[in-house]
């Protein structure tokens, strides 16, 4: 009768340890799940950002295009020699609410559009919130194809990004700026290029 009973209570402790383990290695399993998730939200949040970005940057680059087209007698008064956003933005008169002869017209265009790269008409106390992230814009006249260049800071390291079909300027947009981390890596460069005829 001793040596059953042991038995049985042996047993039940055998037993009674085994659900521990299963319990905790249950709750291990779960916690690299929840991990998991977390990472792949992370991962999901980082390339909507990213695809924010890049929609914003091809929404900028189409108005400042549709401008250049739309004052054809002044391509040259849209080129810049120094990307825009380095130092202070162009100064101009109003264009809207008085006439502007088309050189003036292409002054005030690039300021209005230096704006809204700088994200000028969103927000957060002093500071523009609206705009891309640490962005820089090139413009270049090439026998009438105009090529635009818009560089901006990306939250993941990729590789520099080096086009080979645009003009040296537009290529190296923004690349000496500093702004992109060692060699770049934050860069992102978006170009765009069209043809304006001679009317």
């Amino acid at each position: 009768m001793t040596d059953s009973f042991f038995d049985i209570s042996t047993n039940r402790r055998r037993q009674a340890g085994v659900g521990l383990i299963e319990v905790l290695i249950a709750v291990l399993v779960f916690a690299v799940g929840v991990l998991g998730m977390a990472a792949m939200q992370i991962s999901a949040k980082r390339t909507s950002y990213e695809a924010t970005q890049r929609s914003m940057a091809t929404s900028m680059a189409r108005d400042i295009l549709e401008r250049i087209r739309s004052n054809p007698d002044n391509l040259n008064a849209y080129v810049t020699a120094s990307a825009i956003g380095e130092g202070s933005l162009p100064t101009s008169g109003n264009c809207v609410s008085s006439a502007c002869d088309p050189n003036d017209l292409a002054v005030y265009d690039l300021y209005d559009w230096s704006l809204s790269l700088v994200g000028n008409s969103e927000k957060s106390g002093t500071a523009n919130v609206g705009g891309l992230l640490d962005s820089r814009a090139c413009i270049a006249n090439d026998s009438r194809t105009i090529w635009v260049a818009i560089a901006w800071k990306g939250v993941t390291e990729m590789t520099n990004p080096d086009p080979n079909e645009p003009p040296a300027a537009i290529a190296d947009c923004g690349n000496s700026s500093g702004l992109y981390g060692t060699n770049n890596v934050n860069r992102r460069l978006l170009v765009m290029s069209t043809y304006v005829g001679d009317f």
